[in-house]
């Protein structure tokens, strides 16, 4: 009698493996592609791809932090080399980098289906693997693979995926499309190790068990950036199974129709896989290319929009308000996939939710008047905080039209179609516009070409220069040739750090992934390019149109005198390379001179390659610790030199190399450490010297600072032991050289240690707003002296002429019109442009903290128009704090720039964009900043109090160049300074007034700000002294206490602006980017008349 809790056993009997897994074994090893057409097209493809990974690379630091050895260090024997790096990675790392690489923007191409995929994610697996082998066969003399091989591994990996995706909707059953990634991966990739059949059969069963992962990461409210690495996951698991395989690892035959435990039953609700015909090379031959960086179900719909946007700017009369308000409602017809996949409402989170929202890509470009591209989806883009962006997302409704999805699942038709249809305010109605056919199609007799451009776009954005012009030529090379080229040959030629990894390597270290020039827009607004202050705030300004051309210029990879077996990659350690313009520099024999006390050093920094790349050596003897750097072994000659910012690592060990000669000691001290060494109480022994800024905590190359010993004694030796330079250029203030006698002091300083005659010129100030004739006088006298470093002594207008000098010096500008070439918004703008090479010491004597920026303001003394000059190499490397040297600035430039910072630190902490890491370093500078200007007020000689604000006016900094969004009070005082009124004036008058404004929206945030001021001794003393009360008093009320206090203007009227002005004002207020980011967006030019209304009187 059977128990009555028995079941059925299993039945084991074997069976063969399931027949599509067969089918794809045998398309893959036994198929001959004869089609010329789908080699070209797969050429076109790897370019395409290749090209979208250049674009990541130097676009998105998220990106950028996923890539490389997953334990820092690591080298791998005969590995791949990541394309657009120095990494040589084991094939499945490899493979997961490229292929996390070519999808991140989503801008790779596309196939359309019942699953909408993307082939060329396959990539990441296929030339990884491909590069390993002919590296590993190169050491064993065994034959190599060409370029038909990989080209042949594409065609099918993308038959693979193309053909499950026509009529296989994982998307219903909540699967990722990545799936096909790792099955069609897994299948060349066993091809191309010289697996058997019977091996590949095991590795394909292998794919299938793995199921999918979850498509929730690309679907609201849970979409992130996994989506941008799910298809480099996807191409790593592939290689691991394929190696697993070809190690005998036996499969599960029925893995999708074991009625039990299969896939079918278990995944897919019991139906089985459909393909609708035998693979061939269809899908190669008619994938979409997406020119425009829009998710594909949303190609034709940004082309419809720009469409609309041109006819409304051209509409007679012209629109007197913005897009936002003229346009009614949008209707959109589209397909059924972009109702599921890009149909977003609500709040966006971040670049992965934008670039799946047809809502947000239709609305920016209504409002651009051009294409969408990948930077405008970015966190710090202006869109993403743009109001008039949700605005008009909200007025956008989709809706399917079956028609169009019947079209775009039937391959005779191929459509890609989407309609708009427009309703202005008045209810007028404009002609639907319909797009079918996108660029980009593979119907399109202008496909071909416009990918090539898109890749040459890319190319020459991330390399620039020669570099750029070689990988070009792949996609101007005949079939033919390519074909037959070695893959390592073509791995080589698109290999190696473009002009973004190398200012990341050289100029950060490259333990850090930085927010690096790459992505920072070079044609960003400059809104009345004014002062320091101006400058800082053009920085850190959000993308604002479709080009970004950023030229970094030509870097190369370069010996060192460093081994290379203690780098982290297994590439040879990088350095700038001079352009055009290369400065000789003075060779000169080592002498003996006495080593000041060491200093304490931050340990932030460090790096091995940050080492290398610095030019400062690892000493192995105290007669190699004293040879210039031209002239050791291995070094660059003269006309190569350049000057990195230096390296912590470097003078760490320069430092314990002199200390173990003259018996002095080493302190090495972390930030934290120094930090707690400069409370006044506790002063610090010897000099301290470290980042202005934490690592990748801007997005520019951070400046070092020094203080604590004497500027003249830290700027000599600084100049001689981290930049070895010898011919020394010194742009000093006209009053300091009139009235002081610290420019001899510091000449003298120079001369002395470095030998007489190393100061070979001196400029003793320049003009108000900088203008062209001063710097092209400077530049010339700086080429005729060889000068190979530049410090500045004093204010603002000296550093920005010190920053325009080194970009003219390495781009040849010696003419007005050749500096015309050079600012970033010049319609006859340079490309490439080179990086500045000398190197510029800033030693300031104000709170403007421009020093801390690439930015620069100069003026044209034929149009008397002002350019922002911008670049990533042009800030000062260097700058020493000196409390004695500003003692000479005026007290009231000195309270009123120490203000401004004040502000930067209050418009922080109360930003629709607050954070908590910047909610602290705000923090910190108000607690430094406010008591520090209040004794400076009492007591113009307190040096501990004015050390405090400069150290104050670098934590107020980190925000704007963080690119936290500003208010109202940097958005109106813009317009002030135009009219005569200084920066730190304007932010006396109108922080309080904006503080009252906005306190219905952030006022726990203001709060936050008064619990600070309240909690220093000094700010409560003055407040209670003035008789404020604590619980009734708001933030406003008791910032104009303290500007009172301070002695600064706290009306329009003191600094000149009358009523009549107001009107003007409010209007060119509106254009402001800060007052579009106002905590309540300043929209209408009544909101801007209320906050005048508030500074007109004294409060």
């Amino acid at each position: 009698m059977t128990p009555l809790n028995a079941t059925t056993a299993d039945d084991n009997t074997r069976h063969p493996y399931d027949q599509i897994l067969v089918d794809i074994t045998s398309y893959v090893f036994n198929y001959e592609i004869c089609s010329p057409k789908a080699f070209e097209r797969a050429k076109i493809a790897l370019l395409d791809a290749l090209g979208c990974a250049f674009e990541t690379l130097k676009q998105s630091p998220e990106a950028r932090l996923v890539i490389g050895p997953v334990v820092p260090g690591t080298q791998v024997p005969n590995g791949f080399r990541l394309p657009g790096t120095s990494h040589e990675l084991d094939p499945m790392k490899g493979a997961f980098d490229l292929g996390s690489l070519i999808r991140y923007l989503d801008h790779n191409d596309a196939f359309p289906g019942a699953e909408w995929g993307h082939p060329s994610d396959n990539i990441g697996a296929i030339l990884a693997v491909a590069d390993y082998i002919n590296r590993t066969a190169r050491a064993t003399s065994s034959p190599v693979l060409t370029m038909r091989a990989v080209l042949s591994a594409l065609i099918k990996a993308y038959e693979i995926q193309g053909c499950f995706q026509i009529r296989n909707a994982f998307n219903k059953v909540g699967l990722d499309h990545t799936i096909l990634v790792r099955l069609a991966s897994t299948a060349v990739v066993c091809y191309l190790l010289d697996c058997t059949e019977q091996q590949t059969l095991s590795a394909l069963s292998h794919s299938f068990i793995d199921a999918g992962p979850l498509r929730i990461y690309r679907q609201s409210p849970n979409t992130g950036p996994r989506k941008g690495w799910a298809a480099g996951d996807a191409c790593m698991r592939a290689v691991h199974l394929a190696f697993l395989a070809k190690k005998g690892q036996p499969g599960a035959p029925t893995v999708l129709s074991n009625p039990k435990w299969g896939l079918y039953t278990t995944l897919m609700q019991g139906k089985e896989f459909q393909l609708p015909k035998p693979f061939g090379t269809n899908v190669i031959e008619t994938v979409f290319f997406k020119i425009h960086a829009a998710e594909g179900h949303a190609a034709s719909a940004v082309e419809a929009a720009l469409i609309l946007s041109r006819q409304l700017r051209a509409r007679h009369p012209p629109l007197n308000v913005g897009i936002e308000e003229v346009v009614s409602h949008v209707r959109v017809r589209t397909q059924k996939p972009a109702m599921i996949i890009i149909n977003k409402q609500g709040t966006l989170h971040n670049a992965a939710d934008r670039d799946h929202c047809m809502q947000y890509m239709i609305a920016v470009v209504l409002l651009k008047g051009s294409m969408i591209n990948s930077a405008d989806y970015d966190d710090d883009s202006s869109w993403a905080t743009d109001p008039r962006v949700d605005t008009l997302r909200a007025k956008i409704d989709m809706i399917e039209d079956e028609q169009m999805t019947a079209d775009y699942h039937n391959p005779q038709k191929g459509s890609g179609a989407n309609a708009l249809l427009m309703t202005l305010t008045g209810e007028e109605v404009l002609e639907e516009v319909v797009v079918e056919y996108p660029t980009g199609h593979p119907w399109r007799d202008d496909t071909s070409g416009l990918v090539k451009e898109k890749f040459e776009e890319n190319v020459r954005g991330f390399f620039g220069g020669e570099r750029s012009s070689d990988i070009v030529k792949l996609a101007e090379m005949g079939l033919e040739e390519f074909i037959e080229m070695d893959v390592s040959r073509f791995v080589d030629t698109v290999a190696g750090p473009g002009e973004v990894e190398n200012l990341d390597t050289i100029l950060n270290g490259d333990g850090e992934n930085k927010d690096s020039a790459g992505s920072i827009d070079q044609r960003k607004r400059w809104a009345d390019a004014g002062d320091d202050d101006e400058t800082i705030e053009a920085f850190s300004t959000d993308k604002v149109d479709g080009s970004n051309p950023t030229n970094i210029g030509k870097a190369t990879k370069a010996a060192s005198s460093i081994g290379q077996a203690e780098l982290p990659n297994a590439g040879s350690p990088a350095a700038l390379k001079h352009g055009k313009n290369e400065l000789p520099t003075v060779e000169t024999t080592a002498s003996e001179k006495e080593e000041p006390a060491a200093p304490i050093i931050d340990q932030s920094e460090p790096t091995a390659t940050a080492v290398a790349a610095a030019m400062t050596p690892v000493l192995e003897s105290p007669a190699s610790a004293k040879q210039p750097l031209d002239t050791r072994e291995n070094s660059h000659t003269a006309s190569a030199k350049t000057y990195p910012h230096p390296s912590v690592d470097g003078v760490k060990e320069r430092t314990k190399a002199i200390s173990a000669v003259n018996g002095s000691s080493y302190h090495d001290a972390s930030h934290d450490q120094c930090e707690q060494r400069k409370h006044p109480d506790d002063p610090p022994s010897g000099e301290i010297f470290m980042k202005a800024f934490p690592p990748g905590k801007t997005p520019h190359p951070s400046p070092y600072i020094s203080y604590n010993i004497p500027y003249a004694e830290a700027c000599a030796k600084h100049i001689d032991d981290t930049f070895h330079a010898t011919r020394v250029y010194i742009l000093a203030s006209g009053t300091l050289s009139k009235k002081t006698d610290d420019l001899p002091s510091l000449r003298h300083a120079i001369n002395k240690r470095l030998g007489e005659d190393s100061v070979v010129g001196i400029r003793r100030g320049v003009k108000p707003h900088t203008y062209y004739s001063d710097i092209l006088q400077i530049v010339q006298e700086a080429k005729d002296a060889n000068a190979n470093c530049l410090v500045t002594l004093g204010g603002g207008s000296l550093t920005d002429a010190a920053k325009v000098v080194t970009l003219a010096l390495a781009n040849n500008a010696t003419t007005l019109d050749e500096l015309e070439t050079l600012y970033f918004d010049s319609p006859t703008l340079r490309i490439p442009l080179l990086p500045a090479t000398v190197p510029i010491i800033c030693i300031p004597t104000s709170l403007s903290a421009g020093e801390y920026t690439p930015l620069a303001g100069a003026t044209n003394d034929i149009t008397h128009h002002k350019h922002s000059f911008q670049h990533p190499t042009v800030g000062p490397r260097l700058i020493i704090l000196s409390p004695q040297l500003t003692t000479t600035t005026p007290l009231h430039i000195w309270l009123s720039t120490g203000i401004r910072a004040v502000d930067h630190c209050v418009e922080s902490i109360c930003s629709i964009k607050a954070s908590a890491e910047g909610d602290t370093i705000a923090e910190k500078g108000l607690r430094r900043l406010l008591p520090g200007l209040l004794t400076t007020k009492m007591n113009s000689r307190d040096l501990k109090s004015r050390l405090a604000c400069q150290l104050g006016a670098i934590d107020a900094i980190s925000a704007p160049l963080n690119r936290v969004p500003m208010g109202a009070s940097h958005g109106i005082g813009h317009q002030l300074g135009p009219l005569g009124v200084g920066h730190g004036e304007t932010s006396c008058v109108l922080l309080p007034a904006v503080c009252k404004y906005n306190k219905r929206v952030n006022s726990e945030q203001q709060q936050r700000v008064l619990n600070i001021l309240w909690s220093e001794e000094a700010v409560m003393g003055v407040l209670g002294k003035a008789g404020v009360d604590r619980e009734k008093s708001d933030l406003g009320d008791a910032l104009d206490v303290l500007f009172k206090a301070l002695g600064m203007p706290r009306t329009l009227d003191e600094v000149g602006i009358a009523r009549d002005q107001f009107e003007s004002l409010a209007v060119g207020s509106l254009d402001d980017r800060w007052c579009k980011t106002n905590p309540i967006p300043l929209t209408r030019e009544e909101q801007v008349l209320e906050i005048l209304e508030i500074c007109v009187k004294e409060r």
